[in-house]
């Protein structure tokens, strides 16, 4: 890519104020494609920037473990945002730098906003301000900045960073408690202001040489836009040029700063824009839904044509429009009635706009070009027996987590401890401290829809974990209660009080439990053996504690949930690998000789594969199997010989 600079001292300035104004904020987001909290940094940071329009600027950096890319995933890297990380002390992700003014620059997603009010409330002794206009034929992109000092600054030397960033781009991303569900779209998540490169030279900047009151500087950048970086198109239409000046020459403490949108021809602009008019479920038991949407051209171009698309969990319904809308004038899109079969949470968002006047106009707002929204749906009788962990850090399928009163509640995150019973790294989480402010607040697991007319002695299983930790709270409780009437009216089943089946290794840190500290429990469902049913598991926190876990939920007969070995994980049986993409091997050791059957369940319970080896010996033995014609999802292995009944949850990807 090409880049041209020219820097002059000129005797008026056009467009930065040179009024004394406040300090405005730069958040350097620094992020990934595999960090499973980041989304709710993410949400964090665009909360923050509704409230401060114009004062608060993004630039979130891909850096890190979590941001590097497997094979076939975007690679949103770049080597100013490495730099910058490796100065910003990060200890997590996500972390964020509010003006490189705290050391270490990054902190926790929860001190960004109480930084940032600080920072706003202070003078700066500069103004800055950015233009950037893009010829959309050459690429050539041309930005301009201004910055102007209504006071002298702390420093003799100032640097100037000028920072290309992108939305829109679509791809991989973790979220343990689809923190952000706004951003996901067709299945992939929509990461936003992306920093694509400096405009400006290195990792920290131009040399701004003076910096005494009333000292006015300017500088153009000419830069030719690749279509690529790293494999991930850059879309001009989605682009902006964040500008700020720091006070050293590593690029600390950032004094104020400037954002624009790349601007381009007007021939070619226009601005469509959607009122969503899609009416929401009733209830959690639906099979169809409408999607509507109005548009309104904003601009005075005229769109006589343009594409539209309703994802419904992912899966896309393009409309196309062809009339005439002049400025002001407005259309509806209906969809109408789409069979829709959800499996708990759900997301439905509807996206424009694509092939504008057959992509001679190309809309500049990217704000206004999509709605989306979330809710809990169950399919009529989606299973009959249910067994689930949270063996890939999510939800199991036919499940939603209703945490509107409790956001605290979360599968655990993926790392070396393994939270789960049996041995799996993941449950679900209930954080219990008072930082939190969670006591008393419920937060819910919810199952649906069980139909139970071939189970005579339905039951619900699930097993629970918890530690106080010393902190000397209230216990908190775990109720199950049952819906006859898509979650309208709940009955309660049983409720439980739970006792401390362990503590941490470290007094303070998380609560992970050990084998044996999970506590299996069996509800009855005495009256519902041949209804139809939702389940809730609700847990509550009391007053304050470390944490409590639910994990591997049944719904079966009594008698089964009793036995319940083939649920259990033997150690001298082992899988992998897993995630399995087409072939597996299983090792097993047999402690006297007979013969072995192999069997793999779905997440129904129902049988996908089976195998038997005869006439075994005592000792190690290995099996390979193909699992290439399974779909994609969570299964349970089962390797039986004899009384003896051993088996291992894997991931098909």
């Amino acid at each position: 890519m090409a880049l041209l600079s020219l820097a002059l001292q000129v005797s008026a300035q056009n467009w930065v104020s040179t009024t004394a104004q406040n300090k405005n904020v730069i958040l350097e987001e620094f992020t990934g494609i595999h960090c499973g909290y980041c989304p709710d940094g993410h949400r964090i940071a665009n909360d923050m920037v509704t409230a401060n329009p114009s004062r608060i600027f993004l630039v979130n950096i891909h850096s890190g473990g979590y941001a590097v890319p497997q094979t076939g995933e975007i690679d949103l890297r770049t080597t100013q945002g490495t730099a910058i990380d490796g100065s910003a002390g990060i200890t997590g992700y996500p972390s964020g730098s509010v003006n490189r003014a705290s050391s270490p620059w990054g902190q926790s997603r929860t001190a960004w906003s109480g930084a940032a009010s600080t920072i706003m409330a202070q003078t700066s002794p500069c103004n800055v301000y950015v233009k950037s206009t893009v010829d959309l034929t050459t690429r050539v992109l041309t930005t301009e900045v201004e910055v102007y000092y209504t006071s002298a600054a702390a420093q003799t030397m100032n640097y100037l960073t000028v920072a290309l960033t992108e939305d829109n781009i679509l791809g991989t991303q973790s979220d343990y408690g689809n923190f952000n569900p706004t951003n996901w779209v067709n299945g992939k998540y929509k990461h936003n202001h992306v920093l694509r490169q400096h405009l400006s030279a290195g990792n920290f900047g131009d040399v701004i040489s003076t910096t005494t009151k009333n000292y006015y500087f300017y500088k153009k950048y000419t830069t030719t836009i690749p279509s690529s970086y790293i494999g991930v198109a850059a879309n001009l239409m989605k682009m902006h040029v964040v500008a700020y000046v720091s006070e050293t020459s590593t690029g600390a403490k950032i004094i104020s700063g400037h954002q624009t949108s790349v601007d381009f021809d007007p021939a070619v602009k226009t601005d469509l824009a959607i009122n969503d008019q899609t009416v929401k479920p009733s209830n959690w038991c639906f099979s169809t839904i409408n999607p509507k949407i109005e548009v309104t051209n904003n601009m005075d171009n005229v769109v006589t044509s343009f594409d539209v698309s309703a994802f419904l969990n992912g899966v896309e319904y393009k409309k196309s429009f062809s009339g005439s809308l002049a400025k002001g004038a407005k259309t509806t899109i209906d969809w109408g009635s789409l069979a829709f079969a959800p499996t708990g949470t759900y997301t439905v968002s509807i996206e424009g706009f694509k092939n504008v006047n057959a992509n001679t106009l190309f809309d500049v707002e990217n704000a206004n070009d999509a709605v989306s929204f979330s809710g809990t749906g169950f399919k009529a009788k989606a299973f009959t027996t249910f067994i689930a962990g949270f063996e890939t850090g999510a939800l199991p399928s036919n499940t939603s987590l209703d945490i509107s009163q409790n956001p605290k509640v979360v599968v655990t995150p993926n790392s070396a401890v393994k939270y789960g019973e049996f041995g799996s790294k993941y449950a679900l989480c209930f954080y219990l401290h008072s930082s939190w402010n969670v006591s008393g607040k419920p937060g819910s697991l919810i199952l649906g829809e069980a139909n139970l007319a071939s189970i005579t002695d339905p039951a619900v299983g699930y097993y629970w974990a918890y530690s106080d930790d010393n902190f000397g709270g209230t216990p908190p409780t775990i109720e199950v209660s049952v819906s006859q009437d898509c979650g309208a009216t709940w009955v309660s089943m049983n409720k439980v009080t739970c006792t401390q089946t362990g503590v941490p290794t470290t007094t303070g840190n998380l609560y992970d439990p050990k084998a044996g500290q999970y506590v299996h429990k069996i509800v009855p469902l005495t009256g519902y053996a041949g209804k139809s049913v939702l389940v809730k598991i609700t847990g509550t926190p009391g007053t304050t504690g470390n944490a409590m876990y639910i994990d591997e939920v049944s719904i079966n007969s009594q008698v089964k949930l009793a036995a319940q070995t083939y649920v259990k994980n033997d150690v001298n049986v082992a899988l992998y690998p897993n995630p399995v993409s087409n072939a597996a091997t299983v090792d097993y050791e047999l402690l006297s000789n007979g013969n072995v059957s192999f069997t793999v369940t779905n997440m129904l319970n129902q049988v996908v594969l089976n195998k038997k080896v005869s006439n075994q010996t005592v000792g190690n033995h290995s099996e390979s199997f193909d699992f290439s014609a399974l779909t994609a999802g969570v299964y349970t292995f089962e390797v039986k010989s004899g009384n003896l009944v051993s088996t291992k949850k894997f991931v098909k990807n």
